[in-house]
């Protein structure tokens, strides 16, 4: 057969072993076609096993019927071993070379074997195995042979490395398919486009969606609830609340899902049943409100007495200090209870009638409101803003979320550094048109552990630089509620000891 024949019949087995990734396919393919390319009566393929200790013979062509198809052998036993080993194409004359034959070799010699030519199959660097083709003509071998056996040992290599990525993404999704459908949580995964490429058996019960129903359909078909689906559209990660068919609360999380070298190939939500946790936190809520009404009166009482009785009582300094000290211990309690009674105000929707609103002379009362500390502490508060910045919101209610975050910038700002208030009519994380407020300070910062907690109700950051500074740990909750429920957002950055920027979205 002329050369040119037998690379066109390699190219043909080339292009075959690269049509599957299954191995059994690969093998199979070598033993219908090899033999149209390089002439042999008996055909293997040897691969090292796991440890490297040794390799498996896998006869494709030529093996006895009453032997088995796979053998294993020491990495130092026979032809193949001493191509594996060394890297390099081997030709033998199993005819006049058995001096030193192995046991492999004198089998192959019994089946009337005369001439041996084995190809490594490497992977980069590494010597995956060989392939041993062998026929009963002695001296059949020529270079036209080792340049074709080469060639295709080194498609068989690609195939088998491709083989080898294709079962480890088979596992890989077979173990995160075992995970998923295994959560309590729903979780459904919308790429890029907004096609829906995962959803777990939880969507059944939790949303009352068919998830192979809603596989591969557009996000606006596959979910019919709006806040979910309008923070997977969002295309940004966020969390909100998702009321459940059967009258059920869940906690929706949206997470970027990328690839090991960042790139982003679509967002998954995580539907997690927070319904409990909702009726537990209510009934906290209740009584802490009822508790706060009713101590807010004796309150007022223990404190009016206490002023009373520094004007009129005994002339000793130390009646007055324990006046003064009952008085401070009061206001802090009594602030605590406003708080957390206009909180609950908040949070269950009341006193938010909105209306169109200028944020200009709002940011002006605010800083005219906290001009006098600032300085007093030599802190300068500088504004940068358009002139006309209308809004939709409570102008109470944003009047004093700007009071909070203001007064925190300049509370926990060292004398001589600043507060700068910025404006701006652009969403940073979408680029849409909002409005956007960003109270930037030069203050004592936040440590990165403590960030995602500052919004909590009554946290408050534990430091020896903070601890004389007063405060209740409600003030950015309050603040928070009050931009959630004007359907805004609100975010936070800081560097220790470089100070800290706090921004909300209308």
């Amino acid at each position: 057969m002329s050369l040119s024949r037998r690379l066109t019949r390699l190219c043909e087995i080339l292009i075959a072993l690269s049509a599957s990734p299954i191995p059994s396919h690969l093998f199979q393919t070598l033993a219908d076609q090899a033999g149209g390319a390089i002439a042999c009566d008996f055909l293997a393929l040897c691969l090292k096993d796991v440890d490297g200790k040794g390799y498996m013979v896998h006869s494709l062509v030529g093996g006895l019927p009453e032997t088995s198809p796979v053998r294993l052998c020491a990495l130092d036993e026979g032809v193949p071993g001493l191509s594996i080993q060394s890297g390099r194409v081997v030709v033998r004359d199993l005819g006049t070379e058995l001096d030193h034959a192995t046991e492999l070799e004198r089998s192959w010699v019994a089946r009337g074997l005369r001439a041996a030519l084995i190809a490594p199959v490497r992977r980069g660097g590494d010597v995956l195995g060989a392939l041993c083709f062998a026929t009963r003509e002695p001296g059949t071998y020529t270079p036209d042979d080792i340049q074709v056996a080469t060639l295709m040992a080194a498609g068989l290599s690609a195939a088998l490395e491709t083989s080898r990525a294709y079962q480890a993404l088979a596992d890989e999704r077979s173990t995160l398919a075992a995970v998923v459908g295994s959560m309590q949580d729903a979780v459904v995964m919308a790429n890029q486009d907004g096609i829906v490429l995962l959803a777990n058996p939880a969507v059944r019960p939790m949303l009352n969606l068919e998830p192979e129903a809603i596989t591969g359909l557009p996000l606006p078909d596959a979910l019919t609830k709006e806040p979910l689906r309008a923070l997977l559209e969002a295309g940004c990660p966020g969390t909100g609340e998702v009321a459940l068919p059967d009258g059920r609360t869940a906690q929706a999380s949206v997470v970027p899902v990328s690839t090991p070298y960042g790139e982003m190939v679509g967002l998954a939500a995580i539907l997690r049943d927070i319904t409990l946790l909702k009726e537990l936190e209510n009934m906290k809520d209740e009584l802490v409100r009822a508790v706060s009404h009713d101590l807010k009166n004796p309150l007022t009482v223990i404190h009016a007495t206490a002023q009373l009785l520094l004007r009129t009582g005994p002339t000793d300094p130390r009646f007055a200090t324990w006046c003064e000290r009952i008085m401070k211990t009061s206001d802090y309690m009594t602030e605590l209870i406003t708080d957390l009674l206009d909180l609950g105000k908040i949070e269950s929707g009341l006193e938010l009638a909105a209306e169109e609103v200028d944020l200009n002379p709002l940011v002006t009362d605010v800083m005219a409101t906290l001009q006098p500390q600032a300085e007093t502490r030599d802190i300068a508060i500088t504004v940068e803003m358009p002139e006309h910045v209308a809004v939709s919101a409570n102008p109470g209610r944003i009047k004093q979320a700007l009071l909070n975050l203001g007064g925190n910038a300049v509370k926990y700002t060292r004398p001589g550094g600043s507060v700068a208030i910025a404006v701006s009519m652009t969403d940073p994380a979408t680029s849409a048109p909002a409005v956007v407020v960003t109270l930037t300070d030069t203050g004592l910062g936040i440590p990165a552990a403590a960030l995602p907690h500052v919004f909590e109700k009554f946290y408050r950051v534990k430091s020896e630089a903070t601890s004389d500074i007063p405060g209740t740990g409600l003030g950015l909750a309050i603040t928070k509620s009050i931009i959630e429920a004007h359907g805004g957002r609100i975010w936070a950055e800081s560097q220790e000891g470089k100070g800290s920027t706090f921004a909300f979205c209308l």
